[in-house]
This record gives structure tokens, sequence and C-alpha cells, in this order.
């Protein structure tokens, strides 16, 4: 539970004086990615035309004698129901006394250096000021692409999250240095991507636009691909393109693997990018199906893939 604050002096002294034991928090970065996939909520709008996705329950620090919560930062995901796109963005909230600092800017680093965006302004609250400094709350966000996601968590080795860093800029006083863990982004987009298959988009109506049955079109492509993965080797994917600073890492990035599977007995794991199938380059989950679709029966291929920085290769018998 995250509490806020209705007056900041009263606690202060309530705090002096109590005496009360509390369980400490877990730190953030023993937190797995299942962890964050099965805490992330889910929520359908009112009119059933978007669902919103998010980690917000997932961690939250406690602080000082009190063990309140004064300030949170989590991801959300936003899935567009009629046409599949997704969005996602940084959602933060925090409380502090004195001056307004109105935050303007939100800088992080890309694997290809710095960006810099907007700040999006959600609400501000304030309190307090009657009996002394003003205490605000500001509730900030700003966009990012799902592309920078989908490699920030596979950026760490498998079962050692690490840090994503950024900076909300204030116009007056200190700026907010937040981040958030691997595990987290991994543990929404492994949420979101369970949410996808679950509801496929359904397919446009005759009379839709042009460019949205395009995109409905190509929705519900991507759809089939990994209902088909899924069925045969046993694994959710999407093909990532290779980075200057990895010009090798191209392949199927694996999402989701299927319990009991093929790929779970040959020893593929989630964060893998499977580049080569039975001696054949795939770097599109059609290349992966139709490898997949022509092995014979009783039959041992090698798998090809990055789990990290290493090179390997596993075997899978059909």
């Amino acid at each position: 539970m995250k509490f806020r604050i209705a007056a900041l002096a009263p606690f202060i002294v309530l705090g002096l004086t109590a005496h009360t034991s509390y369980a400490k928090d877990p730190p953030l970065l023993s937190l797995t990615l299942e962890h964050f996939r099965d805490t992330a909520t889910v929520k359908d709008d009112a009119a059933g035309a978007t669902t919103t996705i998010s980690t917000e329950e997932g961690f939250a620090e406690h602080k000082g004698l009190m063990r309140m919560v004064w300030n949170d930062e989590y991801l959300q995901g936003v899935i567009d129901k009629k046409t599949g796109q997704r969005s996602f963005r940084v959602q933060a909230w925090i409380i502090y006394a004195g001056r307004l600092r109105s935050y303007e800017t939100a800088n992080y680093q890309t694997m290809n250096g710095p960006a810099s965006v907007p700040v999006i302004r959600i609400g501000r609250e304030v309190e307090n000021c009657a009996t002394g400094d003003c205490v605000y709350t500001e509730r900030m966000a700003f966009p990012v692409n799902e592309e920078l996601l989908r490699r920030l968590a596979t950026a760490s080795a498998p079962g050692k999250p690490a840090m994503w860093a950024y900076r909300f800029v204030a116009k007056t006083g200190p700026d907010y240095a937040g981040g958030l863990s691997s595990a987290e982004i991994a543990g929404l987009l492994a949420k979101m991507d369970e949410y996808t298959n679950a509801h496929p988009v359904a397919a446009a109506n005759t009379g839709a636009a042009a460019n949205t049955v395009a995109t409905a079109n190509t929705v519900a492509q991507a759809n089939a691909a990994t209902a088909s993965l899924k069925r045969d080797l046993g694994i959710s994917g999407m093909p990532v393109a290779a980075t200057p600073e990895q010009p090798n890492r191209a392949g199927i990035l694996v999402f989701g693997v299927n319990s009991g599977s093929i790929a779970q007995k040959s020893g593929i794991i989630i964060g893998d990018i499977v580049y080569e199938f039975d001696g054949r380059p795939v770097k599109a989950l059609a290349e992966l199906e139709a490898a997949v679709a022509a092995c014979a029966a009783n039959s041992a291929v090698a798998i090809k893939l990055y789990r990290g920085t290493n090179d390997m290769a596993v075997s899978a018998r059909f």
C-alpha cells in the first residue's frame, strides 16, 4: 500500500515517537521478471477501446521511521484493442516541500546515445501551505518506444537485472534521478505479450479506412506467426535487428517459453536471441516458422542463439 502525506508536520512528530517495526522492502534488483509480470495490473477503459497494463504494484520503497512512500516510478503500456497498436511511458510521482520545481524535461540513455523529451504533466497537488512550507506532489511521465524497451530488457545477463537510469529536469530546484530495473521492463513486456496473445486483434470492418485495414492485417499476421511458433517450438518471440554496439545480435528475441515445450526441453530461456535454426539463418518470425515446419519427425536440430554476450548452441528434438 502506498501512503500520501496529508500534513507533513504531524507525521514527523508521530514518527519520532513510534516504535513500530516493519518488514524491510526487498531490494529492487532482487525482484525478477516473473515478479513484475505476475504483479502487473490490467485495466480496460470504460468504453473498452484500450487496455492499460502497469507495474505500479510491483515495487515501492518505504522510507523513514513511518515507512512513507515519498516517490514512486513504474512502467505503463497501453494497447489499442481495435488496431493492436501499443504505446509505453514511464510514470513517476514525487512528494517534496519548499519551492515548486515544475519538471519539464526527461533525459535518458538509448542504445544510440542520450535522448531528451518533454515531460507529460499528469497532475499536481499542493498541501500544508497554511502551516509552513508547501508540500507538493508532482505526477509526471514521458514516452518511450517499444524497441528501446525490448533492448533494455535483454541488455543484462539472465537472472541479473540492471538499472536503466533517467532524469526529470526541473525548471527550478534539484532534478529527480530515477530508474527502472531491466526485470521490471521485461516483466511488463511479458505481460503485454501474454495479453496480446490471449486477445488477438479482430479483423478490421470492411468499411474501415485503408490504413486501418493494413494495420489490422499486420497485427493479425503477427498474431498468427506467434501462435504457430508457440504451437510448434513452444516460444513467443519477435524479430530484433543488430545494433552498432552489437552488430551480430540479430534474430528472434524470445520473450515467452511454454512449459514442457520443445524449446524448454532444449534449454532455451526468455531473453535468448535465436539467430540460426538447423543451419538456416533466421531473422524474421516467418523464417523461423518455416524452418520449424520443415523439421522431420524424431529429428535433432541445432539451434544457435545469443544469451547475453555469449554465442551458444542447443539441440532441439522433434
